[in-house]
């Protein structure tokens, strides 16, 4: 991350979690959350996954760089868990978008529980 020009005007992301597909589960017994930030300027943005309020690193796939569209950016990241932990409510997923916002560090976070099955 670096900091943005004074005058760039600042555009925060829109951040989606995208649940898993009930083929890859059934197939694999494995479950691949995406988180999608979108609709973000300038191209200064980190995504960061937490399970239970812990960061998460094994099984996380961020792309290298960023997608320009021709105004904004957009970065997806995919979190790959078990079948196990996917099927367990009381698991929180989630997803953290940090950017600078002037000279501020902000975060949005989008959750996701896991599935009661």
């Amino acid at each position: 991350l670096s900091i943005p020009e004074e005058n760039d005007e600042i555009i925060p992301p829109a951040v989606a979690i995208f649940s898993p597909s009930k083929q890859e589960i059934q197939q694999k017994s494995k479950a691949t959350l995406v988180c999608l930030a979108s609709g973000y300027f300038p191209n200064y943005l980190s995504l960061v996954w937490k399970v239970n309020g812990i960061q998460r690193t094994e099984g996380v796939g961020t792309d290298e760089s960023a997608t320009w569209n021709g105004s904004t950016y957009s970065l997806t990241s995919r979190l790959r868990i078990s079948d196990q932990e996917w099927f367990n409510p009381l698991n929180h997923f989630e997803c953290v978008a940090t950017f600078f916002n002037n000279d501020t560090l902000e975060s949005i976070r989008k959750f996701i529980t896991g599935d009661a099955g």
